[in-house]
C-alpha cells in the first residue's frame, strides 16, 4: 500500500511526479520503489508516457483524477496522438489508459535527430518560479516538445539536463529539483519566428484533445488552402511547388528546422506524416489559429462545389460561358463542361430508369464535344511549369474527367488519337519529370544536386540513369549538361 503520493503540479510529467514520490518516500534503492510501482520491477520508467503499474500505484496516481485525465494532462499524448486518424487515436489512448497493448506502435513517436540523444529539458525561469511557488522544481511537459527550443512563457532558451531519454540509460528516477542547478541565468531568445513557433506549439499542445473528430489533418490543411494561390481556381489541384517555395522562405530563419523538403509537405497533406511540429508549422504558415487547429472543421461545401454553383448562377443570369470564364478566371472549356453538367461534378442529376430501353448515343458528336476537355486534361497532366508533370494516359485523362474506365478507348476515337499523340515511354516521362525538377531547383536560386532532384521526383537512381538519353528533348543544352553530371 502506498501511504504518501504527491499531487501533480500543472503540466507536470507523470515521470516527474513518480520521481518526487521516490525521493520523498525514503526508499533505500530504486529497485524497492520499482517493486511497489511497476508490474515488472525490471521495467525502465517511461518519461514521455506511462508504464504498466501495480494496483496500488494506479490507485495512488488516480487519487485526484481519472487515468484518462492523467494521460491527457500529464503525458505527451496530446503531442503524439492529437493528429492521428480517429480509430488509431482512440486505440492508442485506450492502450495507454488500460496499460495494455503496445502504444509505441500506434503513436508516431519521433526519433532522435542527427543521432543526438534526447534529454529532459527545462527553462531556468520556470524552475525559479516553481521553487518560489511550490518549494521545488519539476519536469514540465511543454519543455519536452520536439522542435521547440524556447520557453513559450519566458521566451528564453531551454536547457538540456543530464537526464537522458533513451532505452540505453540505467532505470532510475531523477527529480528536476536535484538535477537542475539552484541558480542559472536565462538566455533570452531574439529570433522572432522561433518564439512564435514555440508559443503556437504550446497553445496547441495545452488544448484538450478531440477524441471523436473524424477529420484528418491532411484534408483540413488542404481546405485551408482554398482561394489561395496554392490551389487552382476550381480548387481540385494544389500548386505544391509554389507552396513549398513560400513555406521554406517563411521559415528560412528558423534554426534546427528539419521540415524543409517538398516531399515531407506532400506526405503531411496525404496523412502519411503526422508529426506535431511539422503540422504546427504548416498551420501557422496558413494563418490557422491554434483554436482552429485543435477544433478542426471542414466547410459545408468545397471550393470545387462552390465554383460549380457559381457557374450555374451566372449562367442562369444570362451570362454566356466565355463571359463566365473571364469573370472566374477559369478555362472556357472547363466552365462550359460544368455548365452543361459534363464534368462529373457533385451535382450530377440522378439517372432515371429507362422504361423503353437504352436510347442510342450520338458518339460522334460526344467525341467532338469531349475533345476540348481531353486537351485541357492533357495540359493539366503535363503541368504548367510549377506543378509536377504526370504521364499522359487514357486512364489518367478519364480520371480527371470522371469518365468510366475505357470509355475513351471504346467510344471516342478522336479523343483517343489526341492522347496517343502525346504518348511517351516511361523513360521519356522520367526525363520530362527530371527536367521539370531541375528547373524548379534553378528557379529557387540554389545549387542543383541529385538529392534535390530525387526529392522532387521521388525517382530511384537506376530510373534516373535510364532516362538520361532523353533529357535533351526536354531541356536546353546548358541544363542538360548540369543534369548529366549530377551523379
Amino acid at each position: 500500500m502506498i501511504a504518501y503520493f504527491p499531487t501533480a503540479y500543472p503540466d507536470e510529467l507523470l515521470y516527474s511526479q513518480l520521481a518526487r514520490f521516490y525521493t520523498k518516500s525514503g526508499y533505500m534503492t530504486y529497485t524497492f520503489a520499482a517493486e511497489e510501482l511497476f508490474a515488472s520491477k525490471t521495467v525502465r520508467p517511461d518519461m514521455d508516457f506511462i508504464n504498466s503499474y501495480t494496483s496500488a500505484a494506479v490507485q495512488a496516481i488516480t487519487r485526484n483524477m481519472p487515468m484518462e485525465a492523467v494521460i491527457e494532462k500529464h503525458t505527451m499524448f496530446p503531442c503524439y496522438g492529437r493528429f492521428l486518424p480517429k480509430e488509431r487515436r482512440q486505440k492508442a489512448f485506450q492502450s495507454l489508459v488500460s496499460m495494455k497493448g503496445n502504444y509505441h506502435n500506434l503513436l508516431p513517436i519521433s526519433q532522435s535527430k542527427n543521432g543526438k540523444v534526447r534529454c529532459l529539458r527545462y527553462c531556468p525561469a520556470c524552475t525559479a518560479n516553481d521553487r518560489d511557488q511550490y518549494g521545488e522544481a519539476y519536469w514540465h511537459r511543454i519543455h519536452q516538445l520536439i522542435g521547440i527550443h524556447v520557453c513559450p512563457v519566458h521566451r528564453c532558451y531551454l536547457m538540456d539536463s543530464s537526464v537522458m531519454i533513451t532505452g540505453k540509460a540505467t532505470p532510475s528516477f531523477k527529480t528536476a529539483e536535484e538535477m537542475i542547478p539552484q541558480a542559472e541565468s536565462c538566455i533570452l531568445a531574439d529570433n522572432e519566428i522561433e518564439i512564435r513557433v514555440a508559443v503556437y506549439m504550446a497553445e496547441v499542445f495545452r488544448a484538450d484533445v478531440d477524441m471523436n473528430s473524424s477529420i484528418t489533418v491532411g484534408e483540413f490543411l488542404h481546405s485551408k488552402m482554398a482561394y489561395t494561390k496554392y490551389r487552382s481556381v476550381r480548387g481540385e489541384q494544389r500548386n505544391i511547388a509554389l507552396f513549398h517555395a513560400d513555406f521554406t522562405e517563411y521559415y528560412r530563419g528558423l534554426p534546427r528546422n528539419w521540415f524543409t523538403e517538398l516531399w515531407q509537405i506532400q506526405k503531411v497533406l496525404t496523412n502519411d506524416r503526422m508529426n506535431f511540429f511539422e503540422i504546427c508549422l504548416m498551420a501557422m504558415f496558413l494563418d490557422i489559429t491554434s483554436d482552429e487547429l485543435v477544433h478542426m472543421e471542414l466547410p459545408e461545401k468545397t471550393q470545387q462545389q462552390l465554383f460549380d454553383e457559381e457557374v450555374y448562377r451566372l449562367h442562369e443570369q444570362g451570362l454566356k460561358y466565355p463571359a463566365i470564364a473571364k469573370a472566374l478566371s477559369a478555362p472556357y472549356v472547363i466552365v462550359k463542361a460544368i455548365g452543361e453538367q459534363r464534368y462529373g461534378t457533385y451535382h450530377k442529376p440522378t439517372k432515371s430508369s429507362l422504361k423503353s430501353g437504352m436510347k442510342p448515343q450520338n458518339w460522334n458528336q460526344i467525341d467532338e464535344n469531349t475533345l476540348p476537355l481531353v486537351k485541357e486534361a492533357i495540359r493539366q497532366l503535363q503541368g504548367d511549369g510549377t506543378t509536377r508533370p504526370k504521364k499522359v494516359t487514357a486512364f489518367a485523362v478519364e480520371k480527371i474527367l470522371y469518365f468510366s474506365s475505357k470509355k475513351i478507348s471504346l467510344y471516342l476515337p478522336k479523343c483517343l488519337a489526341e492522347i496517343q499523340r502525346h504518348k511517351e515511354s516511361q523513360e521519356q516521362y522520367w526525363a520530362r519529370k527530371v527536367a521539370w525538377a531541375a528547373r524548379q531547383v534553378e528557379d529557387r536560386g540554389v545549387t542543383l544536386t541529385w538529392r534535390k532532384v530525387r526529392d522532387l521526383t521521388n525517382m530511384r537512381r537506376r530510373d534516373f540513369e535510364a532516362c538520361l538519353p532523353y533529357i535533351s528533348d526536354y531541356a536546353d543544352s546548358e541544363l542538360v549538361e548540369q543534369i548529366i553530371h549530377l551523379l
